[in-house]
């Protein structure tokens, strides 16, 4: 609620107040409003159960601060609260307050009356205290009012909404005396914008004190994705509603804004991509909330604002104001969307909206002071060595020699943390004649390019570099060869072309006495070793120990090798051990990079194709969504096609074929932009089993004899990536024959290519063949067969974890399951794999099951969502809008929301038409 209205229209005298309740009238006639004494109804809210389960600890508390800036959702939550404490049989009182409760006897008054409320009887001597004089001390009101409060039996609980608006000490003097006096069955509740002078240190030390602020009141993103559904439902995809999340950070009042100003007819998913602080509705948000404010603290923040990180040594470089330490505590006492970034306080960041609108209006009122502010800030980076940083404020600030100046102190360690994206950025910025000296900046470049998958451009400025240095002198020459040698080797690996990639890489590992240059040629030969199955090699190959300091500047390397490592545990069937190294992975990408990072992504693919494979899709799906498009930027093949391939089986499980086929499309078309065959064949691979999972049979054989030409077209000379395509080709082959019932040429295929997987030491895909293998022995009535082949896969997967490579093979792998389940009671198998087996054919119940009903609903190009199936139950049922929002607590508008909604999507215009679709659809079985 929190307003800020001072009206007292409506208001009645106390006067008749008490001569209402038989209570004694004094000489004094004070004007009361009883709204301000009532608990608001907030409508259209949505479950927080998170935050609901902390109102079960209040009882042991006596005092609860709420603490937020405007639009966090406090009166929300202290509504949701006091309305549940109400159903718990608790008694609850409500004082709304504003500017005019400033004052001790008025403030003493509402709170006297909000607790008779509760409690009646209670109070009748201090409102009599009140009244007689004004001069009376608040200590006697309230000593009066907690005698009384010692009679009552239930537990009560006082909410004081928007507290921030006291300010007299007087005030704040009378609640901690009641606070330190009043009976244990007596609780407060206060919201407010900033910390309330109260005894909160005594409190929180006796254990006495709940604080709920901002960060706990923030959206998660499964609340914005229930917002979503609530408010516009069917928006917005898991990517979309993410960066929805990412955008706002879970700011309620935001997410309000932004769901009730776009058009009806809008994109809103463009509406989102564009979303930010300076959209019509939250700039006039975030210009009322800083609208009032000491003109000295607003202009800080303005010229603050060009900052990504504040500091109090940095603010006052950049605005030359001695008392930036105390302007920032201002803003932060003040709740205005400040967020601290460490424990101490010393470095802070403003919400990215808030950024966004007073960068803009900084840039409207102030734009000549822009490119001084940026370069006072690069000089302030500049001279504590925070090259980076120095470097973005010039270029802002137009300085391109100062910036050109300091790109060479850290245009190698951009590289070595992974920060591929904005060195790449800065390269464009300038010409190549103003670089074609600066051979330190150009090799950072050329990894950054090789790096970043663009292999062609990195192999052209590798050549000019060596042309540059052909008059060196032939240390210095051979140095700088050895690194292009380096470079040359990772273009052409990230390129896929093993055969040419893997001897430059291993003369570098050979020669280079560079730490990072050798490490990084380490991982090229790692890599094709795993890739060609030969292990011995993979493990004999050196790695320079980095010190701990050497692995936070040389994440880039240390992240590959540990993906690498895990890799090659992955395809043991190790997954347990892949996925330690990818956990380390991606703690040193987080920690010294930043989790939207190319460095991040590369574990994160890999980590996500691991999760889907354990039955924990939605966690995979959410690891990837937002990272798809670094992944694309710059990840290794490996680890695009981990992404693809999870991504694709997230969206098959779901039955959503159309965003599976999309995603295979997006997949072929990076695969031929980069000349990643091997991603196209996957891909292809993906394509034949999609459409056998539709029951597609002939557009399957159509993408199976699209591999088969590029099996033909790329054949491999040695056992590198091109290797992998006619493994794909014949495992397409093995799918049209057994879904045709040619049964024996599928097992005859199906057994070569599970020995050719072993040879090449690639388990995972030997098993996901055995698999279907036993499949097909089971359809062609070769049961004992079948029950013999699917026993092995099991004994293996169990110990792994493994689900999906069983689950993935369809309704048939269920019978499988449950013949191999009866015989093992039968024959004694052991009990962990028995409750292993178990576990699948219930898990394979389940996914077929949920398949057969979403089928139904996918008849809908547009499905019901939760709430809408719910709603058209109940109108089936007969209910109204009004009945159906009592039974669903939730506002008739919301309903009438809903039911539009409804009747658009089942093509209907009458709520008896609408029930009929329904039921012709098996969307809902009985009304």
């Amino acid at each position: 609620m929190e307003s800020h209205s001072t009206s007292l229209r409506g208001a009645i005298p106390l006067r008749a107040v008490a001569a209402a309740r038989g209570g004694l009238v004094g000489r004094t006639q004070v004007p009361f409003l009883a709204t301000k004494v009532v608990a608001p109804r907030c409508f259209g809210l949505i479950d927080r159960p998170r935050l609901l389960e902390v109102a079960s600890r209040l009882p042991g508390k006596r005092l609860a601060v709420i603490k937020a800036p405007a639009g966090f959702g406090k009166t929300s939550l202290a509504a949701t609260w006091s309305e549940w404490l109400r159903r718990q049989g608790s008694s609850v009182a409500w004082m709304s307050i504003d500017t005019d409760d400033d004052e001790p006897a008025r403030f003493l008054l509402y709170m006297t009356q909000a607790l008779q409320r509760a409690a009646p009887g209670a109070g009748a001597g201090a409102i009599d205290l009140i009244n007689e004089t004004f001069l009376i001390s608040p200590q006697a009101v309230v000593s009066s009012l907690i005698n009384d409060l010692a009679d009552v039996e239930d537990e009560t609980y006082l909410f004081l909404e928007d507290y921030h608006w006291v300010t007299n000490a007087g005030v704040h003097e009378a609640l901690a005396f009641f606070l330190a006096h009043a009976p244990s069955h007596i609780h407060v509740v206060l919201t407010t914008r900033t910390e309330p002078p109260l005894p909160l240190a005594s409190l929180r030390a006796n254990n006495l004190l709940l604080e709920i602020d901002a960060s706990a009141l923030r959206f998660d993103p499964q609340e914005t994705r229930a917002f979503l559904d609530h408010e516009r439902p069917g928006s917005l995809d898991v990517a979309g509603v993410n960066l929805l999340h990412a955008r706002t950070e879970g700011w309620p009042a935001a997410l309000r804004i932004v769901v009730s100003t776009a058009a009806p007819d809008q994109d809103f998913s463009e509406y989102v991509r564009s979303l930010s602080g300076v959209r019509r509705p939250i700039d006039d948000y975030l210009a009322d909330m800083l609208d009032g404010l000491p003109g000295d603290l607003l202009m800080f923040m303005l010229r603050t604002a060009i900052l990504d990180r504040l500091s109090a040594p940095l603010c006052e470089a950049v605005t030359g104001a001695s008392a930036s330490r105390a302007l920032l505590a201002s803003i932060e006492k003040r709740q205005l969307l400040l967020t601290a970034l460490d424990p101490e306080g010393r470095w802070y960041r403003y919400h990215p909206l808030l950024a966004a609108h007073l960068e803009q209006r900084l840039a409207s009122e102030r734009g000549d002071e822009l490119a001084g502010l940026h370069l006072r800030a690069a000089r302030w980076y500049a001279a504590g060595e925070i090259w980076t940083e120095a470097v973005q404020h010039a270029i802002a600030a137009g300085d391109m020699t100062l910036a050109l100046g300091w790109i060479k102190n850290c245009a190698m360690d951009l590289v070595k943390r992974g920060d591929l994206l904005t060195l790449l950025a800065w390269q464009r910025l300038f010409p190549p004649e103003v670089m074609r000296d600066q051979h330190a900046v150009k090799l950072a470049i050329a990894w950054g390019l090789a790096l970043a998958v663009r292999a062609n451009d990195a192999m052209q400025m590798v050549d000019e570099i060596e042309n540059d240095v052909a008059t060196h002198s032939p240390a210095d020459r051979a140095l700088v060869v050895c690194e292009c040698q380096a470079i040359r080797s990772v273009a052409l690996s990230l390129k896929d072309e093993g055969r040419l990639a893997l001897p430059l890489a291993q003369e570098c590992v050979s020669k280079s006495n560079d730490p990072w240059t050798a490490n990084v040629a380490s991982n090229v030969v790692r890599y094709w070793f795993c890739q060609t199955g030969n292990l011995d090699g993979f493990y004999a190959t050196p790695w320079l120990p980095y010190s701990v300091d050497d692995d936070r500047r040389n994440v880039f390397a240390s992240v590959y090798r540990r993906c690498i490592q895990g890799i090659v545990e992955a395809r043991q069937l190790r997954l347990g051990a892949a996925e330690r190294y990818f956990a380390e992975a991606s703690h040193l990408a987080e920690q010294h990079v930043g989790p939207n990072s190319i460095a991040a992504a590369l574990p994160a693919s890999l980590t996500a194709r691991i999760r889907y494979e354990h039955g924990r899709a939605e966690e995979a799906e959410a690891m990837l969504v937002d990272r798809l498009p670094l992944i694309s930027a710059g990840a290794m093949i490996e680890c695009v096609l981990a992404a693809c391939f999870t991504m694709v089986r997230v969206a098959a499980y779901r039955n959503n074929f159309d965003r599976a086929h999309t995603l295979l499309e997006r997949a072929d078309s990076l695969g031929w932009s980069r000349d990643w065959v091997r991603l196209c064949a996957a891909a292809a691979l993906e394509r034949v089993w999609l459409h056998l999972q539709e029951g597609r049979i002939s557009e399957a054989v159509v993408a199976q004899e699209q591999l088969e030409r590029l099996a033909e077209r790329y054949p491999p000379s040695t056992d590198f990536a091109w290797s992998d395509i006619p493994r794909y080709a014949t495992l397409a082959r093995a799918y049209i024959a057994s879904s045709q019932e040619r049964f024996a040429d599928a097992i005859a295929t199906l057994t070569g290519l599970r020995e050719d997987a072993a040879r090449a030491q690639n388990r995972y895909f030997a098993l996901r063949v055995a698999t279907h293998l036993s499949v097909v022995r089971f359809n062609a009535n070769r049961a004992a067969d079948a029950l013999d082949e699917l026993r092995e896969v099991l004994e293996v997967s169990a110990s792994s974890g493994i689900r999906q490579t069983i689950l993935d093979e369809g309704p048939r792998i269920g019978a499988l399951l449950n013949a191999f389940a009866e015989h093992g009671e039968r024959s004694g198998k052991s009990p962990e794999l028995m409750r292993y087996v178990r576990d699948l054919v219930a898990a394979c119940r389940s996914r077929h099951q949920s398949a057969t009903e979403t089928g139904s609903k996918s008849a809908l190009a547009d499905p019901l969502s939760t709430r809408e199936g719910a709603i058209l139950k109940l109108i089936g049922q007969g209910l109204s809008n009004k009945e159906i929002a009592r039974n669903l607590a939730i506002a008739p508008e919301t309903v009438k929301s809903h039911v539009k909604h409804i009747f658009t999507k089942l093509g209907a215009e009458k709520r008896a038409q609408a029930v009929a679709r329904a039921q012709s659809l098996g969307l809902v079985t009985t009304m």
